[in-house]
């Protein structure tokens, strides 16, 4: 027997409804509160929004995070910020994902409010309401601590999870939770000043850390129901093609085999133990239509996107015009002109995707590391026919996403294949058909062009084409909207480029392929940066200036706080002062408000790039929890210099050739960074901001305009080869 079959199936509302204890809010909002939903995207008041905290008797604080946990630290960071306004002692809180419910959704979409987590937004959105929840728990307590002793609220104080009155009593929050709960919510509370705050801002422990140390805690592929069959599949490699033929005479002979489901796009084989069903898939010949994308390899999709660059190309969207950049450039008598372009990127999560879901005549469960529960409500209402109040997600930990845990074909798969099978099921997607079956960052191309004449730039003119990464996300209707189709060069376009130029155009070209994209780490800004920030030192180099002094020049007043963090990195990184043999590259980027600059510093030995050190420089607002901020950031730049050194989708009769580990080329160790520093600014009461993304875009360009400095070569095309020599 497998061990993980004796680990009972936890339910998170049976958890809390069975504390005997004090829980808030343990009823959904009202009809009118949930009003209020629509809110949280723009950090209004949403005071009557309160479904986060529940007390046990035995003063266990237990946490219901909003945000599913993916290894970016929300679930510790939202806690901290209920525990500080609850007086809570750190030990005493546990947090659970929240269950797909009204109260745990918000309005990222205008009048759609879903269960979510990406975008960087879990501080954002939740910081504050979970400040209040916390709040208004201890207020309850106080009260009850204040009934309980026939004195005054306000005259008793809270700590380490204890009331407190100055005649001398004092009871814990265990001890006074039943009578909590037969308190009264507040409508209103007031928050702490941030002067008096004991968590939030601190570097706490994460309270996720003992049971990823122990391989206790649960992520999706662990789950084990009684009587749970596994199934694996095989699904059409060409993406959008289909099913022709399927011989599965071998398979259904093997031992474990309890069927063999033919789909239109997929075939899935169940069996009593995942390992027997993916061996019996190998068995599997099958005949694929591949809708006519058969003859399709990088070399086309590149050569698609090189003709989007033609001057007669129709399909153009003008992103950013400033002036007439384009007599300045037909009249200069220097014009730089640089094309860069970057292959597609899988996720390459560490957990491979799965999903385990038991239908039954009148409810659907669904146990899934999915970064939208509300989606896979509304997938499961559409495929199984249950109404929407008969299907219950339950989050697990999500071993990694990235943005790839946010589209749900995967877990449709899985949902299909439970409504033919008798049994709790659980789908397994091998390492090969997580690789192949990608929703990869697209392959994108930039052109881009400076006017350099009198030493300064009189012009840029940029255009971007490729697949809209938001594709699988979007409706029809949605994607047809100019506006959606100008989301290809974010990062370029007025409002996101921190550049002012005296005259500047930015064009955007659709072009849309058959291979699955999705987002990615810091979505559009993996290639845009990349593009700029090389190009803006290509700009320097003509015009005989140090990278840094021009991007001075050339940073837009409105970016004072980008122009601090850039001081900031390149003093801490001792720009130009690097020892002997070390050469220096620098890059900087806005991610929606968070600031960062970075700094590498490399070598060249035996014509391979060592990079020595990274700097990186943040400025993301009111942060949570520091040491949270910090690992983000180093995650984010590591993420990024290994789709710069090694990561690439390919593509060979229309079929994604990578498939594992071996051939899809992470970050090894030994061409890691030796030292990563990270440094945090005074947030100075700002906003809070992501921190998940920023810290990804400006890895790559630092990276290369570093193996310039070094060598003389322009990197204009990832990955990097693995030999500098290599470099046209």
């Amino acid at each position: 027997m497998d061990p993980l079959d004796t680990l009972p199936e936890p339910s998170r509302r049976g958890l809390l409804a069975g504390l005997g204890a004090l829980v808030v809010a343990a009823s959904l909002p009202s009809p009118a509160q949930a009003s209020n939903l629509r809110d949280y995207a723009h950090l209004n008041d949403a005071a009557n929004i309160n479904a986060f905290v529940g007390i046990a008797s035995d003063g266990t604080v237990t946490v219901l995070s909003p945000a599913a946990e993916m290894g970016q630290g929300s679930s510790t960071g939202l806690a901290q910020c209920v525990a500080d306004e609850l007086d809570a002692a750190w030990g005493d809180v546990k947090v659970l994902h929240a269950d797909e419910a009204k109260a745990y959704r918000f309005a990222m979409i205008p009048l759609d409010p879903r269960h979510m987590t990406g975008g960087s937004l879990s501080i954002r959105v939740w910081r504050q309401p979970m400040r209040e929840a916390g709040a208004r728990a201890r207020a309850m307590l106080v009260a009850a601590a204040a009934s309980r002793w026939g004195v005054r609220a306000d005259e008793c104080t809270t700590s380490e999870s204890v009331v407190r009155h100055p005649s001398g009593k004092e009871a814990t929050y265990g001890e006074l939770a039943d009578d909590a709960a037969r308190q009264k919510a507040p409508r209103r509370v007031r928050l702490k000043d941030p002067s008096q705050f004991t968590l939030i801002g601190k570097g706490v422990p994460r309270e996720d850390l003992l049971g990823k140390v122990t391989g206790t805690t649960r992520y999706g592929i662990d789950v084990r129901l009684p009587g749970m069959l596994h199934a694996s599949t095989r699904t059409c490699p060409y993406h959008v093609g289909k099913v022709r033929r399927v011989d599965a005479a071998e398979a259904r002979g093997m031992p474990g085999v309890r069927d063999v489901l033919v789909f239109d796009d997929f075939v899935a084989v169940v069996a009593d133990r995942w390992w027997k069903a993916e061996q019996a898939a190998k068995t599997l010949t099958i005949t694929w239509d591949d809708a006519g994308h058969g003859d399709v390899d990088s070399a086309s999709i590149s050569a698609s996107l090189a003709q989007a660059m033609s001057p007669d190309e129709k399909d153009v969207y003008v992103c950013r015009r400033d002036g007439k950049a384009e007599k300045v450039l037909a009249a200069a008598s220097q014009v730089l002109t640089s094309t860069y372009e970057v292959p597609y990127l899988d996720h390459a999560t560490m957990e491979p995707l799965n999903c385990t879901v038991h239908v039954q005549a009148d409810r659907c469960d669904v146990w899934v590391g999915a970064q939208g529960p509300t989606l896979v409500v509304r997938n499961a209402v559409e495929i199984t026919g249950l109404h929407r109040d008969q299907i219950h997600v339950h989050t697990e930990y999500l071993g990694g996403a990235y943005g790839r845990k946010g589209n749900q074909g995967w877990i449709q798969q899985a949902l299909r294949i439970a409504t033919r099978v008798d049994a709790p099921v659980q789908m397994l997607w091998s390492r090969e058909e997580t690789t192949r079956l990608g929703r990869y960052r697209p392959a994108m191309r930039m052109d881009f062009k400076a006017s350099v004449d009198d030493g300064r730039v009189g012009a840029f003119y940029g255009r971007v084409a490729g697949d809209n990464s938001g594709r699988s996300y979007m409706s029809p209707f949605l994607l047809r909207l100019p506006l959606v189709k100008k989301f290809l060069a974010e990062g370029l376009r007025g409002a996101d480029s921190p550049y002012a130029y005296d005259t500047a155009l930015v064009e955007a070209v659709p072009r849309t392929f058959h291979l699955n994209v999705g987002f990615w780490r810091s979505v559009n800004q993996t290639y845009t940066v990349f593009g700029r920030e090389c190009f803006v030192d290509e700009i320097a180099h003509a015009l005989g200036k140090d990278p840094v002094d021009l991007r001075r020049e050339l940073l837009s007043d409105e970016y004072t706080r980008l122009r601090a963090v850039m001081e900031r990195c390149v003093a801490e990184a001792g720009w130009g002062d690097a020892p002997e043999g070390r050469y220096q590259g620098v890059a900087i980027t806005d991610w929606g408000g968070s600031f960062c600059a970075q700094v590498v510093e490399l070598s060249v030995v035996d014509d391979r790039p060592r990079i020595h050190r990274l700097t990186a420089v943040l400025d993301c607002g009111i942060y949570v929890n520091p040491d949270q901020v910090t690992a983000q950031v180093m995650g984010g730049a590591l993420m990024g210099l290994s789709a710069a050194l090694g990561e690439a989708i390919t593509v060979e009769g229309g079929r994604v050739v990578q498939s594992n580990f071996h051939d899809y080329r992470l970050l090894r160790m030994k061409d890691a960074p030796v030292e990563v520093e990270v440094h945090l600014m005074d947030p100075a009461g700002h906003p809070p901001r992501g921190v998940g993304e920023p810290g990804t875009p400006p890895a790559a360009p630092a990276l290369c305009n570093a193996i310039f400095a070094a060598t003389g070569k322009r990197v204009r095309t990832l990955p990097i080869p693995s030999q500098l020599s290599e470099i046209p």
